[in-house]
């Protein structure tokens, strides 16, 4: 059957574009390439001789990426959603290749800061584009399919670098990530622009103005996304050590498990928040979040920590692609990479705060670990606490009307 071209009024029956699934590709890939080296990370600084810098790896990243939404989400408003994807995509292949000759701590922790530009760019600009090319009634199935396409990506690449660095190098296995980012950049060139009023770059376009950085309409989006990320943030940082205390050697295999059960989450979350709200299945995320983090803390052997993890793939499948539609409701239509990008930086100071004040809370001591992740499950409850007031909110507001 053909595909159809959607605008904002198409319908449910319409389908999906080829240019949308040449965009899940992008993602698959990207995501593959973005993720491979993460289970290594804790491993290799500890190896240069910064063990008590842990925390680091997760938060100077986030710290580069959230400095460069700002830039990105206007851009993407101006000159399009492309040449952000594919700037994002390029800083991913330099700095894979450029890895393998960090041989210090300092040095190491500056190509993380320089890796976090591609984070900065290339999912904002997905995101953005996605939202072009999908019709309004379909928007979180849409999100929740490029969500999995991303979490495939996501699952995939932890094991094949657990698997590389384990059989070869650490070396090598950040050399295989750049061939797999550069691969990225094949589907993605393809794509046409989807923002028919993009112009060409001009230098006033990086002046950014207040209102600019922050979109005032999805306040709320983005603070359910920093109070529910903390976990990952969180997970990022402890892992490693954390399967480890349970004799579990690969812990690629944790975020795994934790991507394989999202998926289906991803695209079920999507369809249902279309048809009764976003509000009430984030609801639903959020509780399931909170029951993750009470197995991360009472985990006793390797079986309940993969328990723990699919609970909390679950959670993950449900409440991202729900906030990004959410947010591409309320924000302001001629600016959606604004949108996009203000929910992605609340997203990295989630993922900040993760991994900088667990990684306090548990300075290398398995018996800490508990206490690291009840600091997490104090946040998702304060999550679950904002959207029931976004819920209440909602229905004071449809009973009036």
């Amino acid at each position: 059957m053909p595909f159809f071209v959607f605008t904002g009024m198409a319908g449910e029956n319409q389908r999906f574009t080829k240019e949308f699934w040449v965009l899940c590709s992008v993602v698959f890939v990207y995501f593959i390439s973005f993720n491979l080296i993460i289970p290594q990370l804790p491993n290799y600084i500890t190896q240069l001789g910064g063990a008590r810098y842990k925390g680091l790896i997760i938060g100077v990243f986030a710290l580069s990426a959230l400095g460069t939404r700002p830039f990105s989400g206007k851009l993407i408003d101006f000159i399009g959603r492309k040449p952000i994807m594919l700037l994002g995509i390029l800083v991913s292949v330099l700095v894979l290749f450029t890895y393998p000759i960090a041989h210090g701590v300092f040095v190491f922790l500056t190509l993380r800061f320089i890796h976090g530009i591609s984070a900065g760019c290339t999912p904002t600009a997905t995101t953005a584009f996605c939202s072009d090319i999908v019709p309004v009634s379909r928007r979180g199935e849409a999100m929740g399919i490029v969500g999995m396409s991303g979490n495939l990506g996501m699952s995939l690449g932890p094991a094949l670098g657990s698997e590389v660095a384990i059989r070869y190098n650490n070396e090598t296995m950040f050399i295989v990530g750049g061939v797999i980012a550069l691969v990225a950049m094949l589907p993605a060139w393809r794509l046409k622009e989807s923002l028919p009023t993009a112009t060409g770059f001009k230098p006033s376009m990086l002046k950014l103005r207040l209102h600019e950085v922050i979109e005032k309409r999805v306040l709320v989006q983005g603070l359910v996304m920093t109070l529910t990320v903390i976990t990952f943030g969180a997970l990022l940082t402890l892992v490693p050590d954390y399967c480890s205390s349970f004799g579990i050697r690969k812990n690629g295999y944790f975020f795994s498990v934790v991507t394989l059960t999202s998926l289906g989450a991803r695209v079920v979350s999507g369809k249902l928040s279309d048809k009764f709200g976003r509000e009430v299945v984030i609801l639903v995320g959020v509780l399931v979040l909170i029951v993750a983090n009470i197995l991360l803390i009472l985990a006793s052997s390797a079986g309940s920590v993969f328990v723990a993890a699919a609970v909390f793939g679950l959670a993950t499948g449900i409440n991202s692609p729900t906030l990004f539609a959410w947010t591409i409701d309320n924000g302001d239509p001629k600016f959606i990479g604004r949108g996009i990008s203000t929910l992605f930086i609340f997203l990295e100071f989630g993922i900040i705060i993760g991994s900088v004040v667990p990684a306090e809370i548990y300075q290398n001591r398995a018996e800490n670990i508990p206490k690291a992740f009840m600091f997490t499950l104090v946040c998702a409850i304060a999550a679950l606490l904002l959207v029931l007031r976004a819920y209440s909110r909602r229905n004071r507001s449809l009973e009036s009307f």
